[in-house]
């Protein structure tokens, strides 16, 4: 009996681990269209080791502004791109890069209608979850753009905790009724 209670902590215990962080990438695109963002949310797993490069689709906060349908992907016209996260050697943090697919804007200059965004100063996150910025440029409309690394919003509650409220109430339970039929 005891083993078979143990085995429930045990498996019960395992939801407690810590889950991997979401985070969300934010691009201010505001010399393009005031108030304009693009961005994609992502999971950090608890163990980065040498790095991971993570697939996100980006999406824009206002999306009538852009030809999306004209985007150059790796999946043919859509915003699939990726996040890395990589160790910072020798300083002990990591460093979060961007791989964002060409973009137009239809309704800028002839200098500003073909984004290609690239870093110019990447965020550094000493852990995640992380709030952080770094910067990011465009080959011709943008200079020292800025971009956000920050935890994602999220109304889920941590994992496991509900589940181990319920086993421990149920080996409550369990254990009067043992100790009332010995």
């Amino acid at each position: 009996m005891k083993v078979l209670l143990c085995a429930v902590f045990l498996i019960a215990g395992a939801g407690l681990a810590k889950a991997d962080s979401t985070e969300t990438i934010t691009f201010n695109l505001g010399d393009l269209h005031p108030g304009s963002t693009l961005s994609a949310t992502f999971d950090v797993p608890t163990s980065i080791g040498a790095g991971v490069t993570l697939d996100v689709t980006y999406s824009f906060s206002d999306p009538s502004d852009y030809a999306e349908g004209s985007l150059s992907g790796p999946t043919g016209g859509t915003l699939a791109g990726t996040v890395s996260v990589d160790p910072n050697t020798p300083i002990s943090n990591y460093i979060v890069n961007f791989s964002v697919p060409v973009f137009y804007n239809p309704t800028g200059d002839s200098f500003d209608q073909e984004n290609i965004l690239s870093e110019d100063g990447l965020a550094q996150c000493a852990s995640f979850p992380c709030t952080a910025t770094g910067q990011f440029e465009d080959s011709l409309a943008f200079d020292n753009g800025v971009y956000t690394v920050a935890p994602a919003a999220t109304a889920t509650p941590e994992p496991g905790y509900g589940l181990l409220v319920s086993v421990l109430a149920a080996g409550v339970v369990f254990r009067k009724r043992a100790i009332q039929t010995a």
